[in-house]
């Protein structure tokens, strides 16, 4: 090949490249989905939202009894956005926190008020959505907390509105959270086989703090909501 034939070839592939990567960058500066919209938000418009603290409704065979309905509401999300259909605890979100001392056993009820129709899109061919499953069904898993199995949240532990269904591995409408670990913060948020995704998409996930005698020797600031 000569000189003159091989700096041709060069230069085409060269060429070539240049224009690939100009492709390329152009691509990359699309906006991503969702990108569009956040753009025209203004930022650190609206106070920090900061979850409520849960207070018992009562108590249980001698134990303090936390009661927790699941509920569609509507909430601006954004000072300059309308409002929006979400499902909470307590038809809250950010969903109530749980303040709780190590040792302390407490009890759950769960419940479950919600339409029949799922909000999102079901796809029916992902292993739990298969018909005739309810499209709403819930369950709580208190994530990291030690428990037995009964009181887990075991995706096919879930329920409907009213426990008018109830999954195949579904026990007890109360759950038992003995709380026997050291201080910690988990989250508790829904399980159901299937559509957990779907589920947290909607609002059901909240805090879970566990507190004891080793954390209050650090000092850190201790709010007066703090459950003591």
């Amino acid at each position: 090949m000569g000189r003159r034939t091989f700096l041709k070839s060069i230069g085409g592939v060269l060429g070539g490249a240049v224009a690939l990567g100009s492709s390329f960058s152009s691509f990359s500066n699309k906006p991503v989905y969702g990108q569009s919209i956040s753009r025209t938000l203004a930022k650190f418009v609206d106070p920090l939202p900061i979850p409520n603290i849960i207070s018992p409704v009562g108590s249980s065979n001698g134990v303090p009894l936390f009661d927790v309905n699941m509920r569609q509401f509507r909430k601006k999300l954004h000072r300059d956005l309308p409002q929006t259909t979400l499902w909470g605890y307590n038809g809250q979100y950010p969903s109530p926190t749980f303040e709780t001392r190590r040792g302390r056993l407490i009890a759950l009820r769960w419940r479950n008020s919600l339409p029949s129709t799922h909000m999102l899109p079901i796809d029916p061919t992902i292993h739990g959505d298969e018909p005739p499953t309810p499209q709403v069904r819930t369950v709580v898993h208190l994530h990291g907390l030690k428990v037995l199995p009964d009181s887990d949240g075991y995706p096919e532990a879930w329920f409907t509105n009213g426990f008018a269904q109830t999954g195949p591995f579904f026990t007890r409408q109360i759950y038992q959270y003995p709380n026997d670990q050291r201080a910690a913060g988990l989250w508790y948020h829904d399980h159901a086989l299937g559509i957990t995704r779907l589920n947290l998409y909607t609002g059901l996930e909240g805090f879970y703090f566990i507190r004891d005698s080793v954390e209050d020797d650090l000092n850190f600031p201790v709010d007066s909501m703090r459950y003591r």
